[in-house]
């Protein structure tokens, strides 16, 4: 869709379905990450903005689940309206036109959580991650009731969902990277993450939004808002806590993170050492997974801007592995044959 076609279909939502005559002044293209959603500012002349949202055709999730077929409603609609009642801050959604898959949002602004946290010191992070952490903690505790009109109850992270990502970081954080692996040493890999596997199926699960990370938190008001939910499903508990605090986008000291550990294990009332542990291990699993979707995104999606992530990425399943010595085999694996482990 182009400019001009994007202004006129705006400009019909807004007249049906928000009851705006007032003319639009100018649109603004907006950067949406790796996503296929295509972001844009709508300014009206009075003032007044929007973010239109326009997805590909289909309600079927970018992400990969449990669920073979496509859902009944669009899920983002679906996981807004179950967010919405839970008093939980997520945007407000004005109009959507099924046919042209094009959604207007409330403008939140520019500022996401990133921002907040990036080249300060080291106290304004933990402020505003023991923020992000209130919110995960709220977040869990209002989704406790399963709600069977909302799809993320339908879907979850089961083995099969938890082995195909780390094999999705085999086919393209190794393979595709030009780094082959023996037939034996392949198996080692097969052999040590389906044990992790097995151990993250027995962490307590619950709502999970599935990437809780400085880009998809906005601020707004000097608080959080929550976007890109609409892939959220039953998950473990710690995953969220894993996504916000291993970030590839921003490095924690191993002071703040310790602390960050800490204050999620009081808040939701868990043992610490037992957060800690699960905290390693689905660094492990989600941070393999996010090395071989970057560059998946780059080599099928013919965007490289998260090839640099990479490092980072990978640095936390060091980080993660040196904590786990039953894992001696994987890290000596991994160090043999990862470029950025040298």
């Amino acid at each position: 869709m182009n400019d001009q076609e994007l202004t006129s279909k705006v400009r019909a939502l807004l007249q049906k379905k928000v009851s705006l005559s007032v003319p639009i002044e100018r649109i603004e293209k907006l950067f949406g990450d790796a996503s296929a959603r295509v972001y844009t500012r709508i300014f009206l002349t009075n003032g007044q903005t929007f973010i239109a949202m326009q997805m590909p055709k289909g309600n079927a999730s970018e992400e990969i689940t449990n669920v073979k077929q496509a859902p009944a409603q669009l899920p983002f609609l679906n996981i807004q309206r179950f967010l919405k009642e839970r008093k939980l801050p997520v945007p407000q959604i004005f109009a959507y036109n099924a046919e042209d898959a094009l959604m207007l949002l409330e403008d939140l602004g520019n500022t996401v959580l990133a921002h907040k946290v990036t080249n300060v010191p080291e106290s304004t992070q933990e402020e505003w991650y023991f923020k992000a952490i209130d919110l995960l903690s709220l977040f869990q505790q209002k989704t406790k009731e399963r709600d069977h009109d909302c799809i993320a109850f339908t879907r979850s992270f089961d083995a099969t969902l938890l082995n195909w990502e780390f094999d999705h970081f085999l086919e393209y954080g190794l393979d595709a990277r030009g780094i082959h692996l023996t037939q034996e040493e392949r198996e080692l890999f097969e052999s040590e993450t389906r044990k992790i596997t097995e151990e993250i199926l027995q962490f307590p699960t619950c709502f999970t939004h599935r990437d809780f990370q400085s880009r998809n938190l906005m601020v707004r008001n000097n608080e959080l808002v929550l976007i890109d939910f609409q892939d959220a499903l039953l998950g473990p508990a710690v995953y969220d806590l894993v996504a916000l605090t291993r970030d590839s986008y921003i490095s924690l000291s191993k002071n703040l993170l310790k602390k960050l550990i800490a204050y999620y294990a009081q808040k939701t009332k868990q043992p610490e050492d037992a957060v800690r542990k699960h905290h390693q291990l689905m660094t492990v699993q989600r941070k393999l997974k996010d090395a071989g979707r970057f560059v998946y995104i780059d080599q099928v999606k013919k965007n490289p801007h998260f090839l640099s992530f990479i490092p980072t990425s990978l640095q936390y399943v060091q980080n993660a592995l040196q904590e786990l010595p039953e894992y001696k085999a994987l890290y000596e694996l991994l160090a043999a044959c990862l470029p950025e482990w040298r």
